[in-house]
């Protein structure tokens, strides 16, 4: 997931709401995936869920636009670039980790849900479900979404080094390169697939297969740290390849369809944020500063951690309750949760709940200590 702390990274950046408020909108969309069969039921004509793009999308962007910064200040300060790296790590484990462990033990307490992790502990401890799911090529209920945080684990181990350490003339080859090699993979892949796994696309969680979607966002960043921010044909791109989108979801160029979309995807969300990097007006402005959003995108990692897990406790609970207060009649409050829309606000409160308090208990207590750690300590100026 993307950062989820409220601050300015100590690379100068200035914190912007509406791209936080962006990451609220993605995770919110994931749980509403998840908790509505309606949605679900759409893949026979497109698949939502391939709109965790957005996640990698904005994940990259903020990432890149921090480490473009922090290394145009280390070069100046003659600060070495590996010590920002290494302090990149550092502050992501210290914001990532937390929570993400606490889950995986949350899972192996409970005696059935936490069959799959005790089965595979090593590939979800060393963030490799994603691997897991390809070689398996089963989604667990409650780990079914892992498999994005181990895409992005195994990002952000690489990325600083390219970041930092490649010339900035030859970045956007690499992107560009990326975009390219991403969009084979897939291509490549699925041209070698059987029909069988044509229904569960087994290597689209694997990270090759979405680094097109983390260059994409890359792009964006290095064009906004470049000061070109006013990228309005970036909507007409978008509107001009909606009738190519639409005719791929819709003929039977399955195949090509699954080589291409997450290409979509990516350029969908890259014109979104740069918008909101602008600054979305009216509305749109309204929703995406208001407190209750920032707030909610804040505690987002937990609440896409733990998304999944509530509804277990929920019945829980549930059972309890008939059990204590068995003279009244709560079938009604089961009828509501088992309804598409009553469960989903049901566990969505209950997701913020955990997720509040993971978040002042567990995780900002930790995330604190990345105050001890800079990317860029001032150091001796290099002399020409």
């Amino acid at each position: 997931m993307p950062q989820t702390q409220h601050e300015t990274p100590r690379t100068g950046l200035k914190y912007q709401p509406q791209l936080s408020g962006l990451r609220f909108c993605a995770v919110l969309f994931v749980v509403i995936y998840h908790f509505s069969n309606v949605l679900t039921n759409l893949k026979y004509v497109y698949d939502l869920g391939v709109f965790i793009v957005f996640f990698f999308v904005l994940s990259s962007y903020l990432i890149t636009r921090i480490l473009l910064n922090a290394k145009r200040k280390a070069i100046q300060n003659g600060f070495g670039r590996w010590k920002v790296a290494i302090a990149f790590l550092t502050r992501r484990t210290l914001r990532i980790f937390p929570a993400y462990y606490f889950y995986l033990l949350l899972l192996l307490l409970l005696p059935l849900q936490g069959q799959e992790v005790r089965h595979h502990l090593a590939m979800y401890f060393f963030y490799l479900s994603n691997v897991l799911l390809h070689i398996t090529k089963t989604w667990g209920p409650f780990t079914v979404h892992l498999w994005t945080l181990a895409v992005e684990e195994q990002f952000y181990l690489v990325w600083p080094w390219i970041i930092l350490f490649i010339p900035n003339k030859y970045l956007t080859k690499v992107f560009t390169a990326m975009v390219i090699a991403g969009v084979l993979f897939r291509v490549i892949s699925i041209s070698n697939m059987t029909e069988q796994n044509m229904q569960i696309f087994p290597m689209l969680v694997l990270a090759p297969a979405c680094m097109d979607c983390f260059a994409a966002g890359a792009i964006l960043a290095y064009y906004h740290n470049q000061g070109y921010t006013n990228n309005k044909w970036l909507k007409w791109l978008l509107i001009g390849i909606i009738p190519i989108w639409l005719f791929l979801i819709f003929s039977h160029h399955r195949r090509i369809f699954l080589g291409m979309d997450r290409v979509f995807v990516s350029l969908f969300a890259v014109t979104i944020i740069d918008t909101a990097n602008r600054g979305y007006t009216g509305i749109t402005k309204k929703f995406l500063e208001n407190s209750v959003v920032q707030y909610l995108s804040k505690i987002s990692y937990s609440i896409y951690l733990y998304h999944l897990i509530v509804t277990v406790f929920f019945w829980k609970i549930f059972e309890v309750a008939q059990h204590y207060f068995s003279g009244y009649d709560l079938s009604f409050i089961g009828r509501v949760a088992d309804s598409p829309y009553g469960g989903f606000f049901i566990y969505m409160a209950l997701a913020i709940g955990c997720a509040s308090i993971s978040w002042y208990c567990l995780e900002q207590p930790i995330n604190n200590l990345k105050r001890l750690v800079a990317y860029v300590m001032p150091g001796k100026k290099k002399t020409e």
